[in-house]
């Protein structure tokens, strides 16, 4: 099978490549092989080789009459053979290797061809072939109702007088088909006692199986007695005639071989379906029954369902004699109004499925319906009352676990497949609950007895409320299953507890004041309750509820649960153990202030809930804050930071002083900005202890914190940070706007470097002067723009160029004068350092305009165990961002080539973030020279971004460059 199944895909293939490509192109020919290799093994070796017929009905392939299972292309496979009006297609054990080529040319290539012609054109090619035979649909003439019903609905029809489809539908309905077997049964009680007489003392009129009622429903013939609420199913008795036993249908006996015979009738619509079962007497007039009804008593029931379960024991069993003997021999164990009712059932059965094991399944429906019925209409009689009903059930339930165990593989499979099946004694109360009336519901659901409903019929009763504009109704439903939780009663208080957890949805969406009592009703319940069995439900139901409170981001009913949780706690220690971790509801405050920072607003009840949770909310909202990307949402996060108070503060403290690295710099950013002190004592110790990554992090950390005074911190870590972190840190420096540090700025334009610094922090310290905008930084940038030796400029090109720039912000006219003379490129001066922005709406500002490179530029990143290529396509005078043909690691120090060959552009950069489709980088090193060719690069190639078009971060309303008139 499996051979032929791989057969059948390749086909479908080949055939498909013959379309697109034709028969002689190296895809089809190749294709074309692997289908003959696979027809091979599909009809076996030589010495056994048979037949294979490939055949269709609807959109399903059929393998030697079995079903194909596939997906969308074997369907389409099927259906392009059913248009074209072929059946199927049958391989011989001869098959050539040409009668295969001719299948094959014989499909057509044009795509205006209609589905008859395909078919036409399949029998012409393979005419003459005696391997492959086309088999076409044949069509014959025939009553269109009798041709869509099965062939058990056409024989009931023919025998019970119906139209094909009302058996149809008959017997695919079983309580339709249970209500005409009880009709069976009701009309031999009144054969064997004589008209208008009852001999069944146990029968009433109430049981709907008293021949005395003649009543029919309102608005129907009084004439006829209805089997149920369907007018289109009736049993009456008419004339008196002869009555013959055929026996029971094979597969089946009965110890008192009396199932009934149905007489023919004509198949009209208007002549309702005669019964007479076998032993009747000829009876004069017309008598007429209503049934429906399940008139037996709990252990008559108790029987017919052990009866059931036996077939479904054995439906599969090869045993067939001893099958029959062990159901022989519980029918007669059975009380005689028992034993009848399953004798009409076992041959109802059989004539459903003439020669066939009775469907488990089937079997499990039928038998379900019955315990229903029966528990349904003890209720309604009042003989069970409603908060017994479950009993009833589950001593039902007992009786069907054998056919639950037939079905086990089928469910099995279900939960495979991951879909959730409900338990036996849900189903049955659904369908119980299904069937009352909605009066009576509602009168169960407003008394003490709400705990007996299942939890997804209230929800259906409760939205159906709502929907209709009764809230009010809805609310003192709700508010009554709740309190059914405080029930005297333990097994009430489980079956409570069970619904509320998966009522807890509909209750989030009722008032608040509710939803606050059944959280504190919950609560104390699961304080007070000394069993742990009935504990352990109830705790759920409390986890339940609370939790969609945190998914609705209910605050004020989220700390009523805390406090719960804190009372239960000291209440019952033991019990409460997990109870704060199943709820998680330190783990929701990441979602809590996520949620609040996007709306931009900080309910004043989150904040209150914070409080109980100071912790967990300080540190996310420390790691958060050096995350900000918005100067809205790190002041958002400083005011939750003010309400949580001063005790936060000093666990901050204690984590930037003794916690690992990831903790500590995580607090860096939010103590620089409500406790600056405390980081300018701490920090620099710190500093020292950690590798160039750490350090980069805090500087990063120290610059989002837009905090006064983080110039003068920056420099005092200075002496202490990476050598390939010291330009960013420089940078930061400049756009602090603080002129507190141009001091040192200046020592490190003279040439006072630290140990292993480069020319490149001069450079730096230059742009950061001019962004500072220092008049005491005027005589040294002059002097470097401006100093010459014998023949050449004192001073590198970059740097002179760097200090024009910074000039041109301090003394505007003096640059006027020197741009003549200086022998600078005029487009250099174009690309300038950017300025601070004091009303950025962002937390970081771009130092560079960046430039977008159409096309890219191709790269090389180069760390030590690895080169990647990198096509670069945005570019600036301090980083950039490209796609990488591998991925890069965020913080790794790599050697960036631009341009790779004779004229390349090399410089060191630290990689910023990287994803597989992209990566960012930041310059930390670069010669002088290489930044002139970065720089012409820039004016040659690069787009400058449109007014409007930049981002946020990148200012565009800069000084103008300086050119000469």
């Amino acid at each position: 099978m499996t051979a032929a199944r791989a057969f059948v895909r390749s086909l479908n293939i080949l055939l498909k490549f013959a379309k697109m490509y034709d028969f002689g192109h190296p895809r089809t020919t190749t294709q074309y092989e692997t289908a003959w290799s696979e027809l091979q093994m599909a009809l076996g070796p030589k010495e056994d080789q048979a037949s294979l017929l490939l055949a269709v009905s609807g959109t399903q392939l059929l393998l030697d009459g079995k079903p194909l299972e596939g997906g969308a292309a074997e369907k389409s496979f099927a259906r392009l053979f059913s248009n074209a009006g072929i059946a199927s297609l049958h391989f011989s054990p001869k098959v050539t290797k040409a009668s295969l080529a001719k299948l094959v040319k014989a499909f057509p290539t044009g795509t205006g061809m209609k589905a008859s012609q395909v078919g036409e054109q399949f029998k012409a090619a393979l005419q003459n072939d005696a391997h492959i035979q086309v088999n076409e649909v044949c069509f014959v003439a025939a009553d269109s109702a009798v041709a869509k019903s099965t062939m058990a609905a056409q024989l009931a029809a023919r025998s019970l007088g119906f139209s094909p489809e009302r058996t149809e539908n008959l017997f695919s309905d079983p309580e339709k088909l249970l209500q005409l077997i009880m009709a069976a049964e009701g009309t031999k009680r009144s054969g064997n006692t004589g008209a208008n007489t009852g001999a069944n003392p146990g029968l009433s009129s109430g049981s709907g199986l008293d021949p005395q009622n003649t009543a029919g429903p309102e608005g129907q013939n009084s004439t006829i007695q209805y089997v149920s609420q369907d007018p289109s199913l009736v049993v009456r008795n008419e004339a008196p005639s002869e009555w013959q036993n055929t026996g029971g249908s094979a597969g089946f006996e009965s110890k008192a071989r009396d199932f009934a015979n149905w007489n023919t009738g004509d198949g009209s619509d208007e002549t309702a379906a005669s019964a007479r079962p076998l032993g009747s007497t000829k009876q004069p007039g017309s008598e007429t029954l209503k049934t429906g009804s399940i008139a037996l008593k709990a252990g008559e029931l108790k029987g017919i369902l052990q009866v059931l379960a036996q077939i479904g024991r054995g439906a599969d069993s090869a045993n067939g004699k001893q099958h029959m003997r062990a159901i022989e021999s519980q029918l007669a164990e059975l009380p005689q109004n028992a034993e009848f009712t399953a004798s009409q059932v076992l041959a109802t059965l059989a004539a459903h499925s003439p020669g066939q094991a009775p469907d488990p399944a089937e079997l499990l429906k039928l038998a379900e319906h019955i315990a229903v019925r029966f528990a349904l209409e003890s209720y309604e009689r009042g003989d069970t009352k409603v908060n017994a009903v479950q009993q009833t059930l589950r001593e039902m339930q007992r009786e069907l676990d054998v056919l639950r165990e037939t079905l086990g593989v089928y469910e099995e499979k279900m939960s495979e497949a991951g879909i959730e099946l409900q338990s036996e004694n849900e189903v049955l109360a659904h369908r119980f609950w299904s069937q009352v009336t909605e009066e009576k519901k509602k009168t169960v659901l407003e008394s003490g007895d709400a705990w007996c409903v299942p939890a997804a019929k209230v929800r259906e009763y409760v939205e159906g409320l709502r929907l209709s504009g009764e809230g009010e109704a809805a609310e003192k439903i709700l508010r009554n299953y709740a309190n059914c939780i405080a029930s005297n009663n333990p097994e009430q208080r489980r079956h409570a507890a069970t619904g509320l957890i998966e009522l807890a949805p509909v209750y989030a969406d009722a008032s608040e004041q509710l939803f606050l009592d059944a959280i504190r009703l919950t609560g104390l319940q699961f304080a007070q309750s000394s069993d742990p069995n009935l504990q352990s439900v109830v705790g759920a139901a409390f986890v339940r509820l609370a939790q969609e409170a945190a998914n609705k981001r209910l605050y004020p009913i989220v700390q009523h649960a805390s406090e719960m949780t804190s009372f239960i706690e000291s209440e019952s220690p033991d019990a409460a153990k997990n109870l704060r971790a199943r709820i998680g509801l330190e783990l929701r405050v990441p979602d809590f202030i996520e949620a609040a920072l996007k709306t931009g607003d900080v309910p004043e009840k989150l904040a209150e809930l914070l409080r109980r949770m100071p912790l967990a909310a300080v540190e996310h909202i420390a790691a958060r804050f050096g995350r900000a990307a918005l100067v809205e949402d790190s002041e958002s996060l400083l005011w939750i930071m003010e309400v949580l108070g001063p005790e936060v503060i000093e666990h901050l403290r204690e984590r930037l002083e003794h916690g690992d690295a990831d903790a500590a710099i995580d607090t860096v950013g939010l103590l620089t900005r409500i406790d600056k002190e405390t980081v300018e004592r701490v920090l620099p110790g710190r500093m020292k202890e950690w590798k160039r990554a750490a350090q980069d992090r805090v500087v990063r950390q120290i610059a989002v914190s837009r905090a006064p005074g983080r110039g003068r911190l920056l420099l005092d870590l200075f002496p202490h940070v990476d050598p390939l972190v010291r330009p960013a840190l420089l940078d930061e420096i400049g756009m602090s706007g603080e002129t507190a540090a141009d001091m040192s700025l200046l020592r490190l334009v003279e040439g006072d470097l630290p140990k292993n610094g480069s020319e490149y922090l001069r450079l730096k310290a230059i742009e950061a002067l001019g962004r500072l905008e220092t008049p005491r930084a005027e005589a040294v940038l002059r002097k470097v723009a401006e100093f010459r030796k014998t023949l050449r400029w004192a001073h590198p090109y970059e740097m002179r160029l760097a200090a024009v720039q910074a000039m041109n912000r301090i003394n505007p006219e003096w640059v006027q004068n020197f741009i003549a003379r200086s022998e600078l490129n005029v487009a250099d001066l174009m690309i300038q350092p950017l300025a601070a922005d004091p009303d950025s709406l962002t937390t970081c500002q771009r130092r560079y305009v960046r430039f977008r490179m159409d096309p890219p530029v191709p790269g090389e990143a180069i760390a030590p165990k690895k080169k990647c290529k990198i096509a670069v396509q945005a570019l600036s005078l301090s980083g950039g961002m490209g796609e990488p043909q591998q991925i890069l690691h965020p913080g790794a120090i790599v050697e960036l080539r631009l341009n790779p060959g004779r004229k390349a552009i090399r410089f060191q950069a630290v990689i910023r973030s990287a994803t597989p489709q992209a990566a960012s980088f930041e310059i930390v090193d670069i010669e002088f020279e290489e930044r002139t060719k970065l720089r012409k690069l820039l004016l040659q190639d690069g787009k400058a971004p449109q007014q409007g078009e930049s981002a946020p971060q990148q200012q565009t309303d800069q000084q103008p460059a300086v050119i000469a008139s």
